[in-house]
């Protein structure tokens, strides 16, 4: 008589072992979800922000509301535009997460090197909240290439200006005009040490001096002469 395989006792420990690893899935997908710090009980409404680069940013990336996470990007939608394209993240927001209206949507990163996030922050003034299925616009972050390309271009016509000779032309233009202005200065200071000039004669002369002092003493002995107009000469009679 064979031996009978699903008598009481084998088929009892069947189901212990796949309770066991039922319950240690269980355990390890709950861990998984707290580790992302992602709970699947929170309700959630849909905001769309549309970037024209998102610099990596990728579904289930955490979406934060002055620093804090509130919820986590859904996925994201290449549309075709007139003169280019645009992507469209779709943020999760958890429902008791009000954000104010005018608030400003721009991608950052953990570190210089870390993973990618929605920052969210807020305007000044509040003039109402967002609702579901709003779409804004985001502010899209500037390619790291493009920084890269531009900073080759200016180092290129540097290098071009350099070469050309501009910078000695313009270094002796200077430097000329420089020695210029230093000669009629000491033309100035030779006049005024030998009583020369305009300014020379005003700083050494004494007669003018005096005759600024005669007038402000008449001025003052007849002030009517401030207001006196000279009569105009009258024709002469023919």
């Amino acid at each position: 008589m064979g031996k009978n395989l699903w008598d009481k006792k084998t088929s009892f420990m069947y189901v212990k072992v796949g309770i066991f690893f039922l319950t240690a899935f269980f355990l390890l997908f709950i861990a998984l979800l707290s580790m992302r710090k992602v709970d699947i009980f929170k309700e959630k409404y849909v905001i769309a922000v549309k970037f024209y680069f998102v610099e990596g940013l990728r579904p289930s990336s955490p979406v934060r509301f002055c620093g804090v996470d509130v919820g986590e990007v859904g996925k994201l939608v290449i549309q075709n535009e007139e003169g280019g394209h645009s992507v469209k993240v779709y943020a999760r927001i958890e429902k008791g997460v009000k954000i104010p209206k005018g608030s400003y949507f721009f991608i950052n990163s953990l570190s210089l090197l870390g993973e990618k996030y929605l920052e969210i922050d807020p305007p000044s003034v509040l003039t109402g909240y967002m609702n579901a299925g709003d779409v804004i616009e985001g502010i899209s972050p500037i390619p790291l290439f493009n920084v890269f390309a531009s900073f080759n271009k200016t180092m290129k016509e540097v290098s071009e200006f350099v070469k050309e000779g501009k910078i000695k032309t313009s270094l002796e233009s200077i430097f000329s005009n420089t020695e210029d202005i230093t000669m009629e200065l000491k033309g100035l200071v030779k006049d005024l040490k030998d009583k020369k000039g305009t300014i020379g004669r005003l700083l050494y002369d004494d007669s003018l001096y005096q005759e600024t002092e005669e007038f402000i003493q008449d001025l003052k002995q007849h002030p009517w002469k401030l207001l006196h107009k000279p009569k105009k000469s009258r024709a002469k009679k023919r």
